[in-house]
């Protein structure tokens, strides 16, 4: 209790001045890192892709590095020794933001619905489909519901099955009717109107 109440102190009294310049780029560190997991993409131009040098994993070890190393000079530690701990540390917290980034990014990919993936896949139609204009169609793809927009060269009912031909937009598709029986992925029971 009284290592704390001494780095307080230190903090009002001025001598933790030479661990200021560890707390700016902390909150450097601290703020790039917040941008890029809120903002993902807008520092695409810095970024260097997925791995160790992603800016993810770099700002994860500059805030680390600049706060440990800022509250070693608060603990008494000279500056070089802060600097030591501080980059030992931010390397180990720089190799979990990687770590943890790569599997958030595998779980995405995972449940991502693929273009090919969808040609041939069967759907139930959930909106009707004018001739030449647009409905919704549903399936089941990874455990979830996937609904699409959906266009055909004749109208097609609601609860109709349906081929996928193609894939025009991540969001719409070119359908075509296929003969009656349950449909692979339909999200709804055959009876359900």
């Amino acid at each position: 209790m009284e290592g704390i109440a001494n780095w307080i102190q230190g903090l009002f009294d001025g001598s933790l001045a030479a661990g200021g310049i560890f707390l700016v780029i902390g909150i450097v560190g601290a703020i790039l890192l917040l941008v890029s997991v809120l903002l993902d993409g807008i520092f695409d131009l810095f970024d260097f892709g997925d791995g160790p040098l992603s800016l993810t994993t770099i700002a994860a070890f500059t805030a680390i590095f600049g706060f440990t190393a800022f509250a070693t000079v608060g603990a008494g530690g000279d500056t070089a020794l802060a600097a030591v701990i501080g980059a030992v540390v931010g390397l180990l917290g720089g190799v979990l933001a990687w770590w943890l980034s790569r599997a958030i990014r595998r779980a995405e990919s995972t449940t991502a619905v693929t273009s090919t993936e969808l040609v041939g896949s069967e759907a139930a139609v959930v909106l009707p489909i004018p001739a030449g204009g647009l409905g919704e169609v549903a399936l089941v793809r990874h455990g979830e519901r996937v609904s699409l927009s959906a266009t055909a060269d004749a109208a097609i009912p609601r609860g109709a099955r349906v081929r996928i031909a193609q894939v025009l937009t991540s969001t719409s598709v070119r359908v075509e009717p296929v003969a009656a029986g349950p449909a692979a992925g339909d999200p709804r029971p055959a009876d359900a109107d």
